[in-house]
């Protein structure tokens, strides 16, 4: 069951030999007996790497849950188990506004894991191999590090009871141009996709260097802002913005999971909380109508 646990999530019967302390041709032949047992394929053997199959991936989420159990029961029967921590950098917008609000659920389930959280003020600090998971957001690749797609990103435009009061609901992209913003540095493209080509320059505009302050400074003051969709969901579902126009503009930049080339598997934490991300993401709906 490990062995196929580590396969199915690692894509890769290599790397589940590497991160069990197995052969690889012990982790193929664990795999073939368990599925001369079922009676069934589990995985498509591929040149490189290996995919499970339908039946594979019905599979996995019972294998999954069992072991979960089996480690709830350990800790009643035997006592708890081991603490550990799990240091998880990203920047400061994803932080705030995407898990801040949502890690309880993820404590909830992992009791166990003592979360540590760290953002660029303190993350350069953080001495080499302390880091168990790093998300950032950008276009790539970057240098000394494979990076692992996390999730896509789309835009959308908020504004706060300020501006709704001042200038009206947004009726078209038109309504925009002219009226106060935010820009946030590195997303000026965006602004530049959702307004006419012929737009006049706004009453005033305002640059930052987050889509925290961005997504704040709308709430607060009676401006529009550009912010990632993901970002701006609890504002909106909490009333502190709205949508200025019920869409969204796919963004060039997106979230990965970055490691150092060196860097060994991630932990039995990490990967915990990985899947809770993905999850999450699974989990959450999306504001607006999703455009590409």
């Amino acid at each position: 069951m490990q062995a196929f646990e580590a396969a199915a999530r690692l894509e890769s019967f290599a790397a589940a030999a590497g991160e069990l302390h197995l052969s690889p041709a012990t982790v193929s032949q664990r795999i073939r007996t368990l599925e001369t047992h079922l009676g069934v394929r589990l995985f498509d053997r591929l040149a490189r790497s290996v995919e499970l199959t339908e039946l594979g991936r019905a599979y996995l989420p019972a294998v999954r849950d069992s072991f979960e159990e089996l480690a709830v029961a350990t800790s009643g029967l035997f006592g708890a188990v081991r603490r550990e921590q799990l240091t998880v950098r990203t920047q400061v917008s994803y932080a705030t506004t995407w898990l801040a609000p949502r890690i309880h659920e993820f404590q909830q389930v992992h009791p166990a894991i003592d979360l540590r959280l760290v953002c660029a003020i303190w993350s350069e600090a953080l001495p080499p191999g302390e880091v168990d998971v790093d998300i950032h957001q950008g276009r790539g690749p970057w240098p000394g590090v494979s990076s692992e797609l996390l999730h896509h990103d789309h835009a959308v435009v908020v504004h706060g009871p300020a501006h709704l009061a001042r200038y009206g609901p947004v009726t078209s992209h038109a309504d925009l141009a002219a009226r106060p913003r935010v820009q946030v540095l590195g997303f000026d493209d965006v602004w530049q996709r959702i307004l006419p080509g012929d737009a006049v320059e706004p009453e005033r505009a305002i640059t930052v260097d987050t889509s925290l302050a961005a997504l704040e400074m709308a709430a607060a003051d009676d401006v529009c802002a550009v912010v990632p969709e993901r970002f701006a969901r609890t504002a909106v579902r909490t009333g502190r913005v709205s949508l200025a126009l019920d869409r969204t503009w796919p963004m060039r930049q997106a979230h990965y999971l970055l490691r150092p080339l060196d860097a060994p598997h991630h932990t039995a934490s990490a990967r915990a909380f990985l899947r809770w991300l993905d999850e999450l993401e699974q989990d959450s709906a999306p504001l607006g109508e999703m455009t590409e």
